[in-house]
């Protein structure tokens, strides 16, 4: 696969050419599609215990009857308050009660999720790739079903650090989510159906936020349920998905027990992973030294960055600009994830349909993609600091938001057209990146808007700024964008096997065409 110095290289342009899969899709609903599924729904439960902390913490925290009792936890005492059940230490209902956390504890509680998912990112992606992507994304779900469910309980011996080190565990855990189902999806979504498939899946980032919303929203404040049923509910449908994923769940279509003789024929004659599973050691030096790889980082760390700031600031905005509490709507804070859950769907079939019928190369449906989710959706981001009707600057948001799901068939699986095998760990890096970018936000918005919150104009420069890092951002993408299998894909081949491979054969024959 090398030559004598061992670099690797790009496919020859003679050699880049793509011709149709040998095999046909077979009809009906396949194995691969149950995999989908399986992803899809556990990505779902993932999120909806990531996000719906943010509504439980308003009813932990919920001033009612003052508790006679006080419960010592070290050298502190926590004051304890009770909603609708009696004070009694020794009865299981106590589990009910709220603290009087102040806001600081709180942020830090909340906090405490991103710092796990943010530093475990990386060495997730090199546990996927090792490993393959479900043992890792069944770890994930295990933990984070099992601290879900009992967190009720841990303020009673911990207090709010303890909350602190399930939500630690449960953001270390979560972060295998994305590399393990870009591992699996490199071995399982072939070139013709990679954008719709990859899609059905992320949107469970979506669906997942939206349910937990309007779910734990009832349940928290529902006094027949209380906030530790939203919890145990998501906790209990964790370990759901962990079983299902256990059963039904395979690694790579080599593995599964009962897939179809034409549909493992067709998945591997459209693919580029390796046709039988193998240990690789990861070519760092080749992914860090690939401007590929790094224009597609640079667009994932924008895109991050302009997303975060929608959803962190543009409610704060809102509020004190135009007046609309969005947070505390349920209708309007849905809203946006709702458009981005059907454009994403819409872009991945759209994507496969102008790669199918050759209506645009691959190349520049990335690009396409990329240049919709980033700059024209930026567009409208702007737009909204501009108007001062409410209905209109909802409207444009959840335009903004929807035409940002261009991005799921733009950088998002960028890494598996370079590199099915080592699509894992380069979506870790991508995404501890951009998550680190993100941090940015706080202070970009208190250096420009400060305290003066209502000053639309400081705002708008603010807006700008984001227009503006989406605009180069994605440049970067444009300029230096890749669809080429690179041959690094299968670095660790043996010398004296390598002219021999399969792969070999696959790059040569499955090598995506050219503009």
């Amino acid at each position: 696969m090398s030559d004598s110095k061992g670099v690797y290289k790009n496919v020859p342009k003679s050699e880049k050419k793509y011709d149709p899969p040998e095999y046909e899709a077979p009809r009906g609903f396949g194995a691969r599609h149950m995999q989908v599924l399986i992803l899809f729904i556990s990505l779902s439960v993932g999120f909806t215990i990531r996000a719906h902390l943010s509504v439980a913490m308003v009813a932990m925290t919920s001033h009612g009857h003052t508790c006679a009792k006080n419960i010592s936890n070290g050298n502190q005492t926590n004051e304890l308050n009770v909603t609708s059940v009696e004070c009694d230490k020794d009865n299981i209902r106590s589990v009910f009660q709220t603290y009087d956390w102040n806001k600081k504890q709180q942020e830090m509680t909340l906090f405490a999720f991103f710092v796990g998912y943010t530093t475990m990112m990386l060495p997730m992606g090199i546990l996927a790739q090792k490993y393959g992507g479900k043992i890792p994304f069944m770890i994930g779900l295990a933990v984070n079903g099992v601290t879900s469910i009992i967190t009720p309980w841990i303020p009673h011996f911990a207090g709010w650090i303890g909350v602190c080190i399930c939500r630690l565990l449960q953001g270390a855990t979560q972060a295998a989510f994305y590399p393990s189902i870009h591992t699996m999806l490199g071995k399982w979504a072939p070139l013709s159906e990679r954008g719709r498939l990859s899609t059905y899946v992320y949107t469970g980032s979506q669906f997942g936020t939206i349910i937990s919303f309007q779910v734990s929203g009832f349940f928290c404040g529902s006094p027949s349920f209380g906030w530790p049923s939203s919890f145990w509910l998501w906790g209990g449908l964790a370990l759901v998905c962990f079983c299902m994923l256990a059963q039904f769940g395979s690694a790579s279509p080599q593995q599964h027990k009962t897939i179809s003789t034409e549909e493992l024929a067709f998945i591997m004659g459209d693919s580029a992973a390796d046709a039988v599973p193998k240990k690789r050691p990861t070519p760092w030096k080749h992914i860090l030294t690939s401007p590929a790889v790094w224009a597609l980082i640079t667009a994932h760390a924008g895109s991050a960055v302009g997303y975060l700031f929608i959803l962190t600031q543009l409610p704060l905005y809102m509020n004190k600009v135009l007046g609309v509490d969005i947070k505390n709507n349920g209708l309007l804070s849905s809203l946006p994830y709702i458009s981005m859950y059907f454009m994403a769907i819409a872009f991945g079939n759209l994507t496969d349909f102008l790669k199918n019928r050759n209506y645009m190369s691959l190349i520049n449906i990335r690009r396409f993609s990329n240049t919709v989710g980033m700059v024209l959706s930026s567009i409208f981001l702007l737009w909204t600091c501009y108007v001062n009707t409410t209905w209109l600057a909802v409207t444009l948001l959840v335009i903004s938001l929807g035409l940002h799901s261009g991005v799921h068939t733009g950088f998002h699986i960028n890494q598996i057209d370079l590199a099915p095998n080592f699509a894992g760990p380069m979506m870790g890096l991508g995404n501890m990146v951009a998550n680190l970018s993100g941090l940015s936000i706080p202070f970009l918005v208190s250096s420009i808007v400060g305290d003066d919150v209502t000053n639309q104009n400081k705002w708008q420069i603010t807006f700008i700024v984001m227009v503006v890092l989406q605009v180069v951002t994605n440049m970067i993408f444009v300029i230096f964008v890749k669809v080429d299998l690179q041959q690094w894909n299968f670095y660790g081949d043996d010398e004296n096997e390598a002219s021999d491979s399969k792969e070999m054969c696959l790059i040569k024959d499955y090598t995506v065409i050219k503009a």
